[in-house]
């Protein structure tokens, strides 16, 4: 049946997501697609693709199995538990992302462009700066450590300044001082 191999096709494809992620992380780059498709968030959309799919084609299996009491508790033990994998699952990816926000900056000849990555704890939090090497994925450059979860982009206390093919990027740090970093592009 064409639908049971799409959706075994679908489920595939779903497993193997994680480990391409976790491929681009080894080579010291991050999955980024626009400002938001991070990896995370991704994972968390193919999750609930992947429960509809998985549901699915138990219920194809049911609809071959004779109609016991046996077969529906199976059914409903099965349903649940993928309904509770996806329901931990997003909860993991909505964690592991949920303080992070991202800002794309071009400069001022299109030839390049930044990411910056704000993340807070509650007790500090970072600025990095990465530069976009392609629709999906970010190279880190440098990192400023600020105080007391201060999201200086967010609050527009930031200075970026371009100079060819390097960007100057000053931040407040929450303390009452600003950190600055020079970062030059394409050394990679």
């Amino acid at each position: 049946m064409k639908l049971r191999r799409f959706l075994n096709v679908y489920l595939a494809l779903w497993l193997a997501f994680p480990c391409i992620v976790i491929i681009i992380w080894m080579m010291d780059y991050n999955l980024l697609i626009g400002t938001t498709g991070t990896a995370f968030r991704i994972q968390g959309i193919l999750n609930c693709i992947a429960a509809v799919c998985g549901i699915t084609l138990v219920f194809l299996h049911y609809r071959e199995t004779e109609k016991a009491l046996k077969n529906k508790i199976t059914l409903a033990v099965i349903a649940g538990g993928v309904a509770l994998v996806l329901l931990c699952w997003n909860f993991l990816c909505v964690l592991l992302n949920g303080a992070e926000e991202y800002h794309s900056f071009t400069s001022p000849d299109n030839t390049h462009t930044i990411v910056i990555m704000e993340n807070v704890s509650l007790i500090s939090g970072q600025v990095v700066l990465f530069e976009r090497v392609n629709p999906f994925l970010i190279y880190p450059k440098e990192r400023i450590i600020t105080d007391d979860g201060h999201r200086p982009i967010c609050a527009g206390e930031y200075s970026l300044v371009w100079d060819g093919d390097t960007v100057i990027l000053s931040v407040s740090n929450g303390a009452g001082e600003n950190e600055t970093i020079s970062v030059a592009l394409d050394e990679r």
